[in-house]
């Protein structure tokens, strides 16, 4: 009983650390000296269930501030990690 009660407090934390959703929105800055992507988005949907709203957010993958511009409409999927949220990756939409 205690290591499965054990096994489900290891499984409930490592979910907690790390969450994930989707969302589409407009990039509104991107400031490639601290690696952060400041994003207009619509409700994200997953494991974070946010409203919508503009959020200053790091990326996981340095490319994504070379690829997208400001002004681009995309598809993200959203990352929080240990209390940080990630833009984890973004594909452009047309307008």
């Amino acid at each position: 009983m205690r290591l499965a009660a054990g096994i489900l407090i290891v499984f409930t934390a490592f979910g907690a650390l790390a969450q994930t959703g989707r969302t589409e929105g407009e990039i509104r800055k991107i400031d490639k000296d601290t690696g952060k992507i400041t994003l207009r988005h619509g409700p994200i949907a997953g494991d974070l269930e946010m409203p919508a709203m503009s959020m200053v957010l790091q990326v996981k993958d340095a490319t994504l501030l070379e690829r997208l511009k400001v002004g681009d409409r995309v598809a993200a999927t959203i990352l929080k990690e240990n209390g940080v949220f990630f833009i984890q990756a973004a594909e452009t939409q047309p307008r």
